[in-house]
């Protein structure tokens, strides 16, 4: 198609009105989503199958900021977990007094 033919045709279309839904399109809208919400009982699968996409990615992101806390913690020459822990419990469980 040229320019010219493809210009006069969006012309057309431009000058045409609108089409008009249906007679009840509204209602039947309606009733199709109060359908939907009233199914039936959802099971608990259907909620873990919802629920479990977003928690594997707070997993995934918690592991990762772990990880980089420990290649930051090990950057900076600082005691690894293992280590602080058993630190700190020597220093608070055996502290003489």
């Amino acid at each position: 198609m040229n320019e010219r033919k493809l210009q006069k045709l969006f012309a057309a279309a431009r000058s045409e009105p609108a089409p008009a839904p249906a007679a009840g399109f509204d209602s039947r809208v309606a009733r199709a989503i109060q359908r939907e919400l009233k199914a039936g009982p959802v099971s608990v699968f259907d909620h873990l199958d919802r629920l479990l996409p977003r928690l594997a990615w707070a997993a995934v992101l918690a592991i990762g900021l772990c990880v980089a806390g420990d290649f930051g913690l090990a950057a900076l020459h600082l005691p690894g977990l293992s280590d602080g822990v058993a630190e700190i419990s020597e220093q608070w469980l055996f502290a003489v007094r």
